[in-house]
């Protein structure tokens, strides 16, 4: 693994974006996802001094607009990998083009799912048979956070686009702002709703993540537009139907399995939730716990698939092999040890949150066999991260479909209730499932058949095709 690959100097930054290093790019990420993870925590934490119908009914409204998000995401997701990629072959004509076509149509996305949320809350609710004060409450969050999404949808570009034009530390600069927005606010309205003239906690829980949101996105211009990149509507006259086109046929897969991804695991949560109380406790208790093994080991395979892009875009194929290589290995290492130190520390772990010892003793099984799911989550996210920076995004489709219903759910509802194994039997089918999608992406990877669409989108990012 070469040097440059992992730290750039700031002189090798400023003169071409792609040189950023794969640690200067993962660290920020890292702290992202930790700040992130805490600040969903502290939500909650507020909203419980409310009352358990008001967590519960915010917790339905956002499984609601976290649907409408990956959609927002596959759009960006597809244009992001365009950019990293023209940028790669040094062409910002390409890539001003591209961003001003993502911001324009998730505008237009935020502002259709914010009709949706705003006129149809009560109608999505019913359907979840919640109380009448529940769905009370979930409307007046809905409304606001859901009715405003267009603001959420912008920011999601912009965060990307600072971190491929190398601003590393930005969007943990802007979220960072928008958390502290958003907590501060939470705080006034659950202790000192006085000071906002008594305003329902509920609507002021609400208008803070809004302001939050809004604070982080004003933030986010500003760096974009110092990056060099310009956003303009030239761009879209006459409209770049081609790149649009590409940037789907890379975005719509990835959106189609992160929201089948989310379907598959309510339906496997549904399962668990036929073992027993004591079984979904567990459940939720070590879910919680391992979620923090695969941070380091994401954060960076997130930064592999922008320099896997970049390398991609600009051809150079040897070393976009020779760093997914390098982070598969880091990835599998750390889950590994982090799996362990989980595994050796479970008891005073799970104790933080229960002293239900039939709880502690299910968690500490479940620990041990999670260490071989860790083991397939590292070969899959570092390389998935690696095809979807190559465009080849339908094979991955096809098969995380396939393993994430047949294994995960199928395996989940055999071993666990049909078997009797219970939460262990659950946990043995996730494993099986993250095991073999990781080990057929890695053949995928391997058998280069990636290179030859590569190639072709190449083209048209370069405008050959066009």
């Amino acid at each position: 693994m070469k040097k440059s690959f992992l730290w750039a100097s700031k002189e090798e930054l400023k003169s071409d974006p792609s040189n950023v290093g794969l640690v200067q790019l993962a660290l920020p990420m890292l702290l992202e996802m930790v700040q992130h993870s805490t600040v969903q925590l502290v939500d909650v934490a507020f909203l419980s001094r409310v009352s358990d119908t008001v967590v519960n009914a915010v917790s339905v409204s956002t499984q609601y607009i976290i649907l409408c998000q990956i959609i927002c995401s596959a759009v960006a997701t597809g244009t992001i990998v365009c950019i990293n990629q023209a940028i790669g072959m040094h062409n910002l004509q390409k890539v001003n083009k591209l961003a001003s076509i993502t911001v324009v149509v998730n505008t237009l996305l935020g502002l259709l799912f914010g009709l949706l949320f705003f006129f149809g809350a009560d109608g999505l609710l019913v359907i979840m048979a919640l109380e009448d004060a529940a769905i009370a409450a979930a409307g007046r969050y809905m409304r606001i956070v859901g009715g405003l999404m267009v603001f959420q949808s912008v920011s999601i570009v912009l965060n990307s686009l600072c971190r491929s034009m190398g601003h590393t530390r930005a969007p943990l600069l802007i979220n960072l702002t928008s958390n502290l927005i958003n907590l501060a606010g939470n705080y006034v309205v659950i202790f000192h709703p006085e000071w906002v003239g008594g305003v329902d906690p509920v609507t002021g829980v609400a208008a803070a993540s809004v302001l939050g949101c809004v604070g982080g996105m004003i933030l986010s211009i500003c760096i974009v537009t110092r990056s060099g990149v310009r956003l303009s509507m030239r761009y879209l006259h006459p409209f770049p139907m081609d790149d649009f086109k590409l940037a789907l046929s890379i975005g719509i897969p990835g959106g189609l399995n992160n929201l089948a991804y989310c379907l598959s695991q309510l339906v496997t949560t549904s399962i668990i939730s036929l073992t027993g109380d004591t079984m979904m406790s567990a459940k939720v208790y070590v879910s919680n716990i391992v979620h923090y093994i695969a941070l380091l080991g994401m954060s960076f395979s997130s930064a592999n698939t922008i320099m896997v892009g970049y390398r991609v875009g600009a051809g150079k194929y040897d070393e976009a092999k020779e760093i997914r290589a390098f982070v598969t290995r880091f990835a599998v290492l750390s889950n590994m040890v982090f799996s362990l130190l989980v595994i050796a520390a479970n008891r005073p772990l799970i104790g933080f949150f229960t002293k239900d010892p039939l709880v502690l003793q299910l968690a500490a099984g479940i620990v041990v066999i999670d260490f071989v799911v860790e083991i397939g989550r590292a070969l899959n996210n570092s390389i998935a991260g690696a095809l979807q920076a190559a465009g080849d995004v339908k094979y991955q489709l096809v098969i995380n479909q396939g393993s994430g219903w047949v294994i995960s759910v199928g395996g989940s509802y055999l071993l666990g209730i049909v078997l009797g194994w219970g939460l262990y039997g659950v946990w043995i089918a996730f494993a099986a499932d993250e095991m073999f999608r990781g080990l057929m992406l890695l053949r995928r990877w391997k058998s280069d058949k990636w290179m030859a669409g590569a190639k072709e989108r190449r083209k048209i990012i370069a405008g050959d095709g066009q």
